[in-house]
């Protein structure tokens, strides 16, 4: 059980450190690919997306951090 736990926060840990970083790639990408490209509005839609993929990063990594690890249905012994 011990060594459960402490995977289980080597993997909580590794997607905190990865989402925000991905998420804001991903900003980037659909708004300079799709929205200025498309649009021709350089480089607004580029600065939007991002700062829409951080907030989508930054919500992810509060949803990672609120849920309690002791009540997911996985580690529950009926």
């Amino acid at each position: 059980m011990g060594n459960k736990s402490v995977y289980a926060g080597m993997g909580r840990l590794s997607a905190i450190i990865t989402i925000l970083p991905s998420a804001m790639a991903a900003g980037w990408l659909l708004g300079y690919f799709l929205v200025d490209r498309w649009l021709g509005t350089f480089p607004w839609g580029t600065i939007l997306c991002l700062f829409l993929g951080a907030g989508a990063g930054f919500y992810e990594i509060y949803k990672i951090l609120t849920v309690d690890p002791s009540e997911s249905s996985t580690d529950q012994k009926h």
